[in-house]
Parts: structure tokens; C-alpha cells; sequence
């Protein structure tokens, strides 16, 4: 008997994921004398940080046009154009960013995750993801998101393995758990799907949406569609 989740469902809980992800922001970049661009960046973050989008956005647009050099701007841009949902400007927005910074790992991984979970071009996905990993080994962000792209793939060992190495770095990682959770459903060790979901609800506390989406993976757990039975469905 083999049990796995229907293909909408398992789209819908790592879509959703990642593009929840929060990832790192700045790199390391030493210290230096604020700056305009500077000032209007930082608060831009934070107005990101508030829900302040509309004026975050603004404030970060304005950041760039004082200071096109500074790199920071044009990620925290992404962050703010992704969390109001223009994922296109978003991306945009990572592009220039590594363009301008090749090094930036974070920058990648955010156009990896986002890319990955809006359908908007595997492979630049999986190359983001794997440069990342070629500037920094021990991102989790970038090994979580590409455990995802395996899942899609229905590739659920190197998912497994992504997603494991993901924890090794960062044993909160809710992708990395939420990846887990689907690949040992759909490989058949429920006790082990079930103990990684649980690990999604209490790390995402307070992310209601990631919150629902673990809930619903368990209630598949609890009643599962099964191959070989009556017209395929228990």
C-alpha cells in the first residue's frame, strides 16, 4: 500500500513556503559612515519589517536614486516588492542585486526560493541556489530551496538529503522540516512525516498561513489516499 499526496496539495505546501521564506538580508560588510542612501535604506527595512509596504517600497526606490552603487538597497527592494506580492519586481529587484554583487549569497537564495515557488524558470532556480552554495556551503536557506526544487521533481532522496543537510546548518529551518514532512509521506515513513510536520508548527509560530498549510499535510497523515484500494482512495 503506498500513500502519497495528491500533486495540488504537495504544490500548494511548498509553494507557500517558500515564498514565506525569510531569509537573511545584508551580507557581511564591515563598518562605515552612514550615509543618505543609507539612512533611506535601513529605514526602509524596517518600514518592510512594520507592513508598511507601500511606503517601504518607496522609501527604498528613493535609496537607489540617491545611491545607485549601494547593493543593499536593491535586496531589501526585493524583500519589500516580495512581501507585497510583485513577485516580477521582486526578481528584478534580486537580479540586479547579485548582478551587482555576485558574492551575495543571500541574494541568491531569495531569487532561487522565489523563482521556485512562482514557476518562474526552474533552471535560474536551481543555478541561483547552486551558486549560493559555491559562495557559502553552509547556507541552509539555499539547501532548503533546493530541497524543494528536488520535491517537485518527485526526486524525494536527494530532497531527504537537501532538506537534512538544511538542518544540520540550521535546526529551525521550517522549509527544510516542511520538505521532510512531504518526502517521508510520500516515501511511506509516516512516524517520520509526522514528527517533522509537528517541527513545522512550533518553528513557524506565529505564521498562521505555514501554521494551516502543516495542518493540512497532517490531516493527509490521518487520512490518506491509497493507491490499490477502491477506485484509489481509502
Amino acid at each position: 500500500m503506498y500513500r502519497r499526496l495528491a500533486a495540488p496539495l504537495r504544490a500548494l505546501l511548498v509553494g507557500a513556503l517558500c515564498a514565506s521564506l525569510s531569509v537573511a538580508i545584508l551580507g557581511a560588510g564591515g563598518c562605515r559612515e552612514e550615509t543618505p542612501a543609507m539612512k533611506k535604506a535601513n529605514l526602509g527595512r524596517a518600514l518592510t519589517e512594520r507592513g508598511a509596504l507601500d511606503k517601504a517600497i518607496a522609501t527604498l526606490n528613493e535609496a537607489v536614486r540617491l545611491d545607485p552603487e549601494l547593493v543593499m538597497s536593491y535586496e531589501l527592494l526585493g524583500q519589500a516588492y516580495e512581501a507585497a506580492g510583485r513577485h516580477a519586481d521582486a526578481i528584478g529587484a534580486y537580479r540586479e542585486t547579485v548582478r551587482r554583487d555576485p558574492v551575495r549569497d543571500t541574494a541568491y537564495v531569495s531569487l532561487g526560493c522565489l523563482l521556485l515557488s512562482t514557476g518562474g524558470g526552474t533552471d535560474e532556480a536551481e543555478a541561483a541556489l547552486a551558486r549560493a552554495l559555491e559562495i557559502n556551503q553552509t547556507n541552509a536557506g539555499a539547501h532548503a530551496c533546493l530541497g524543494a526544487a528536488y520535491l517537485d521533481r518527485r526526486d524525494f532522496a536527494r530532497a531527504i538529503a537537501s532538506s537534512e543537510t538544511a538542518v544540520s546548518f540550521n535546526p529551525q529551518s521550517v522549509q527544510a522540516h516542511l520538505n521532510l514532512g512531504i518526502a517521508y509521506t510520500e516515501t511511506g515513513q509516516y512516524d517520520r512525516a509526522r514528527a517533522e510536520v509537528e517541527k513545522v508548527i512550533r518553528f513557524a509560530a506565529g505564521n498562521e498561513a505555514v501554521i494551516g498549510q502543516a495542518r493540512m499535510l497532517l490531516e493527509t497523515l490521518d487520512h490518506p489516499v491509497v493507491e490499490g484500494g477502491p477506485g484509489g482512495r481509502t
